[in-house]
């Protein structure tokens, strides 16, 4: 229960189980987990921050672990500053309906470089820096990026880069200090400068959704269905207190911006990179929040991991809603293949990659678990299922035919 929290196993010898014992387990010890970081790290932190020409935000998954996207809220907007997503974020760490929020960044060295060199301070709240797929000879930022790093988990600061500032500390017991800190250190003229970024930057969020909306739109009649296409028509008719459990891998660009996420129990993603977590992890979730909707967008190489999680939630009714986003393929290694530009890209040919020849009926492998299953081969169809799913309450799969191109 406390950070770096995470499954613990305990071991216990078998002859020891065998026995009986009238044990006195007492009473369980909590600890109170809104560590407030340390004062004169905050003030050097804060006259950093109030300084800044040009500050971003990482912020992380201790920050929705925490309940503290409102301190984060609060102090985005007083400096100014954009917010992005850790690469490989499990949770809602800042709301995706705020004009300040970026969404994720996408996982390549020289993306990210773009990104960070348009600014002269980054703030990280929680998040891991960084979780990479593959090798580059581009680093992902410059060595005169000023860098403050604060983190529940004393591994994660300095890990990778060197913090000018590393905070130990919980982000809803430090963020308000900070918050205050920057403010009493902030002349006017910095305060003005900060409102101009702030306007400057929720305008650009607003250009960038709306190119993003606009390309959605412009696939939306396609068949097989694009990815981003799909992901904004779900993002379109969910209710607002929807939860996404996402382990769309490959197909989800755009799905942190286009679908809404504005709690810290709202968003449920693939921390690991390991796949096969999202079927089961859905089912869970719902039984954690039984009162509000689930959603979960899997791709079909991810879904074939853990398909039996189907039948448990078609045998104890857990009403989730399952999407399959259905590219008959491994698709996500044969983009890491492709960036490699091995033998594999040179041929074009993925050995054991392909999810084909036979295809995999999940409608029917759906139905054979007990679950209610239809395919959608439009955008409008997947949709009008979706609605249907959510309203009725009881589990059921919905099949997408999406685009198989990788490139």
């Amino acid at each position: 229960m406390a950070p770096p929290t995470g499954p613990v196993f305990l071991s216990l010898p078998g002859d020891i189980l065998k026995h009986e014992a009238d044990i006195d387990l007492m009473g369980p010890t909590r600890v109170a987990p809104h560590t407030r970081g340390d004062r004169a790290a905050i003030e050097a932190a804060a006259k950093i921050l109030s300084e800044a020409k040009r500050p971003v935000i990482m912020a992380g998954d201790a920050v929705s672990q925490s309940r503290a996207l409102a301190e984060l809220v609060a102090l985005a907007e007083l400096i100014g500053a954009p917010v992005y997503a850790e690469l490989i974020p499990n949770t809602a760490s800042f709301p995706s309906s705020h004009p300040l929020f970026r969404g994720a960044m996408t996982r390549s060295q020289t993306a990210m470089r773009k990104i960070f060199d348009q600014h002269d301070v980054l703030f990280s709240v929680g998040a891991d820096l960084f979780a990479l797929s593959l090798p580059s000879d581009t680093a992902p930022i410059s060595s005169d990026l000023r860098m403050i790093h604060l983190d529940t988990d004393p591994w994660e600061l300095g890990k990778n880069y060197p913090a000018e500032v590393a905070i130990l500390g919980d982000p809803k017991g430090t963020l308000p200090e900070l918050t205050e800190a920057i403010r009493a250190n902030m002349p006017a003229a910095a305060q003005s400068a900060a409102k101009d970024r702030l306007k400057s930057a929720s305008e650009a969020t607003r250009v960038e959704l709306e190119k993003l909306k606009a390309r959605a739109k412009s696939l939306a009649s396609e068949t097989p269905v694009q990815p981003l296409a799909l992901i904004h028509a779900i993002g379109e008719i969910l209710p607002k207190d929807t939860v996404v459990v996402d382990e769309t891998v490959s197909s989800g660009a755009g799905l942190r911006q286009l679908v809404r996420s504005d709690d810290a129990q709202s968003f449920f993603g693939l921390r690991g990179g390991g796949i096969g977590w999202g079927l089961p992890a859905s089912v869970g979730v719902k039984i954690a929040l039984p009162d509000r909707p689930v959603i979960c967008l899997s791709g079909d190489g991810s879904a074939m991991y853990t398909i039996q999680s189907l039948w448990t939630a078609a045998r104890y009714k857990i009403g989730v809603v399952f999407v399959i986003f259905n590219n008959t393929s491994y698709r996500i290694l044969k983009q890491r293949l492709f960036a490699q530009r091995g033998y594999a890209a040179q041929l074009d040919t993925y050995v054991g990659m392909e999810l084909n020849n036979p295809a995999i009926d999940y409608v029917g492998l759906a139905r054979s678990l007990g679950l209610e299953a239809e395919r959608a081969n439009t955008v409008h169809d997947a949709t009008d299922l979706i609605a249907k799913a959510l309203a009725g309450g009881s589990p059921m799969l919905i099949e997408v035919p999406t685009a198989r191109e990788f490139k």
